[in-house]
């Protein structure tokens, strides 16, 4: 309890003078409402009472309003991160690592952010010292198979996939699995695990690659021209990204033709 009151003081006290004064005041009249709720003439008890619930309502506001800028750097990153703002997550982040703040998470989201910026010994170093700390956690794991994939090792994406999901990872992760067994042409595996978890792809460009997938496997029929012009500029974006690696080099080829698709269809 005295940790918690120590930690709430230190907090109030880097609040903006008005918040503080508001605060101050908003708990004065709440005290001098319940009192008079508790102690004054019945006349006075709903009043008093609705002027607290009232009171209680404005100190959420000052709280919420005096507490807006204080994220936490790693709350920042992820901001930024989904914002595609890629450099200012990595300054972020490289920030708590200077600092030897960098948990889990952080250097897990560091690693994902160097893949994005096509810095993948970066990224690959990075996530390694994830699972240093946390073998099991998926959340690396699944990067780490990411990384892999984008760099051509598809042997050891497949691996790295097949432990993210043992260990509970989202059921995303077994579109990148069936991607990493297509790269390696098995066909027949990478079919199986994609027509089972087709429902996983719940993202424009994740439902275009795995219908091409099976597509170009015999295994279903040829995305229609708007899920190909829906998911194609991702696929595109990430073909320049890689193309100095054999995974992008090979999406490249993928790329082509399913611009060739739409041409046909």
């Amino acid at each position: 309890m005295g940790r918690f009151t120590a930690f709430l003081i230190s907090r109030l006290r880097q609040w903006e003078r008005p918040a503080q004064v508001g605060l101050l005041l908003a708990l004065v009249l709440l005290a001098a409402a319940l009192l008079t709720a508790a102690l004054g003439p019945a006349s006075l008890r709903v009043p008093a009472l609705t002027g607290a619930f009232g009171l209680l309502l404005a100190v959420q506001v000052i709280f919420m309003w005096a507490n807006r800028h204080m994220v936490t750097p790693f709350t920042r990153a992820q901001r930024l991160y989904l914002a595609e703002d890629f450099t200012g997550a990595r300054q972020t982040l490289e920030a708590l690592v200077a600092a030897g703040k960098a948990d889990v998470r952080a250097l897990t989201l560091l690693g994902n952010t160097y893949r994005q910026l096509g810095l993948l010994d970066e990224s690959q170093e990075s996530l390694t010292k994830a699972l240093s700390l946390d073998p099991a956690d998926p959340f690396p794991l699944y990067g780490f198979g990411r990384t892999l994939l984008v760099r051509g090792m598809y042997a050891e994406a497949e691996a790295a996939f097949d432990r993210a999901l043992m260990a509970g990872a989202p059921a995303i992760a077994t579109i990148d699995l069936g991607e990493a067994l297509y790269r390696q042409g098995r066909g027949e595996q990478a079919c199986s695990i994609l027509q089972a978890n087709r429902t996983a792809a719940d993202e424009p460009h994740r439902a275009l690659l795995v219908d091409y997938l099976l597509y170009r496997m015999g295994a279903g029929g040829r995305p229609a021209r708007e899920q190909v012009q829906a998911g194609l500029p991702f696929w595109l974006d990430v073909a320049r990204r890689f193309q100095h690696t054999p995974y992008g080099q090979m999406l490249a080829e993928d790329v082509r033709h399913m611009q060739a698709l739409t041409e046909e269809i």
